[in-house]
């Protein structure tokens, strides 16, 4: 199956977000590995779980350095993360209750967010806290 790859236009040059985007993507082709092994079973059930946590901490650590730095754009950016972990929490139940999807249509659709959300919502955060940083005066 085609793993999703994190390449160098997706680094934004903050090493907390993209450390995060690293394991994120991980995590992200052991699902794709999971589904591609067939549906139900504990390795799909423990790599939707690992997704899950992960996306909740990644999105904690994003939000706690927007509140930080009283980030402008938050509010939309927060809603991208809830949007997104509202439907992965959705495919979630379905599989843990038997439900086949479409793993095709799944992975273009998680592949796809990954790109768009780190391209624009999170680029501009990086940018932003460089800014920040940049601002604050530097200890001797």
């Amino acid at each position: 199956m085609t793993q999703f790859i994190l390449t160098k236009n997706l680094y934004t040059g903050n090493t907390l977000i993209d450390g995060d985007h690293h394991r994120l993507v991980e995590l992200v082709n052991a699902l794709f590995d999971a589904m591609e092994d067939g549906p139900g079973g504990a390795p799909l059930a423990d790599a939707m779980n690992e997704l899950v946590a992960y996306s909740n901490e990644h999105f904690g650590r994003e939000e706690a350095e927007m509140r930080r730095i009283d980030y402008v754009a938050m509010m939309a950016h927060q809603t991208e993360h809830a949007k997104l972990l509202k439907q992965v929490i959705e495919l979630k139940k379905v599989l843990d209750a038997g439900g086949r999807i479409n793993v095709p249509a799944l992975t273009e659709f998680l592949g796809e967010w990954l790109r768009s959300h780190i391209l624009g919502a999170d680029m501009k955060l990086a940018v932003a806290l460089k800014q920040v940083r940049a601002a604050d005066p530097q200890p001797n």
